[in-house]
């Protein structure tokens, strides 16, 4: 193999071929390799920023989630207080309406026990007045007969 000019022809044909692609291809594609470095940059970062508004989110969801049950708990609670004074009232409602129930038959019972006590006095008063008419034999007048029911009437 001889070093001649057909080594030294290829060797400035391959100088001016890099010196060329230098100028004029590797710069275009260094920037397109460039660019698509800087987007996967971005992304990655966009990404980092999307996982860490995700976490955000969950911690803010989780926050108010732990508020509702809180609220709810309480909504319960006074429902269930509500619940029990309602009952407690209508059990001293009841409690007052069976009293007033209770004195109005006993003063019912009172008033009638008086009728008939009076019913019985009557009656009583005519029977004796009655059998005092058989045994005696004479009839009583009506002044008489007013006069014995008011003296048994205050003797009983």
């Amino acid at each position: 193999m001889n070093i001649n000019a057909t080594l030294l022809a290829q060797a400035v044909v391959m100088i001016v071929f890099v010196a060329i692609c230098w100028k004029y291809v590797y710069p275009p594609i260094l920037a397109v390799m460039q660019e698509r470095e800087k987007k996967i940059s971005d992304g990655l970062e966009a990404a980092k920023k999307a996982d860490d508004s995700l976490e955000e989110a969950k911690l803010a969801f989780d926050k108010e989630m732990d508020q509702a049950k809180a609220e709810a708990a309480e909504i319960l609670e006074k429902a269930n207080a509500r619940a029990s004074q309602i009952v407690g009232d209508a059990s001293s409602k009841a409690e007052s309406e069976a009293e007033k129930i209770m004195t109005s038959a006993s003063k019912t019972i009172e008033n009638d026990t008086n009728k008939a006590k009076e019913q019985l006095r009557e009656q009583m008063s005519e029977i004796i007045i009655d059998t005092t008419q058989k045994i005696l034999g004479d009839e009583i007048s009506p002044e008489k007969h007013d006069a014995i029911l008011k003296k048994a009437a205050e003797e009983l």
